[in-house]
């Protein structure tokens, strides 16, 4: 195969460059992808909890059971940790009268002998640590605004989710960020990365094309002559 002539592959030089430089950049190169290796979002606190001490909010841990962390609102001011445990929607199962041996079920069944775990009681003021309860659920009596927490194991782990994160996740402005806005403005693309039109360096690499152009084309007349 002929090589092309000198003008020939100017031309072809000039026109590659022009594709090239006017050539979409991938979107993660682009600044529009996820970078590589970036670390993943941490879970967020289970939804359920009351907002602004309108009663009392109560966490289940069933982690060690297999399950979630769950959350619900006991709202005004019930009497006892039982009545708050109950009216935020968990089912209490005694193993005999004042001894809570499963909450919505799990264990199931409920042991029949102690292996160590049962499910341990604790309580956290707003925003506060939880503390381990010193009394059952039907003598305990939550103030509005204070935390009820349960896990099943040996007592010395409180539940996975920080009473505090439960008040942020149930504050009006948490709720109101996750809203998604009907009329927001699209972020604008970094400079150098706009996708909708070619760049400094594509005008550039233009010129220089037809540059190469008319020369090839003057370097070809001029030997047709000779």
């Amino acid at each position: 195969m002929r090589p092309l002539p000198r003008p020939a592959r100017a031309v072809a030089l000039a026109l590659g460059l022009a594709v090239a430089v006017l050539a979409p950049a991938p979107a993660d190169a682009a600044g529009g992808g996820p970078a590589a290796g970036a670390p993943a979002a941490s879970a967020p606190a289970p939804t359920g909890a009351c907002a602004d001490g309108s009663g009392v909010t109560v966490v289940v841990d069933l982690t060690d059971l297999g399950g979630d962390v769950r959350a619900g609102c006991a709202p005004g001011d019930p009497a006892t940790g039982r009545e708050a445990l109950q009216a935020a929607g968990f089912a209490a199962t005694d193993s005999q009268p004042g001894l809570i041996c499963a909450i919505d079920h799990l264990p199931d069944p409920c042991p029949t002998q102690f292996d160590g775990r049962y499910w341990a009681y604790w309580s956290a003021g707003p925003g506060g640590q939880w503390t381990a309860r010193t009394e059952g659920a039907d003598t305990a009596d939550p103030a509005p605004g204070s935390v009820e927490g349960w896990r099943y194991n040996d007592g010395a782990t409180p539940p996975g989710v920080t009473p505090a994160a439960l008040a942020a996740a149930a504050s009006p402005t948490a709720a109101a960020s996750e809203e998604p806005a009907a009329s927001a403005t699209p972020t604008p693309a970094p400079e150098g990365h706009t996708a909708s039109r070619p760049g400094r360096n594509a005008y550039l690499a233009l010129g220089a094309a037809v540059i190469l152009l008319v020369a090839a084309g003057v370097v070809a007349r001029r030997r047709g002559r000779g």
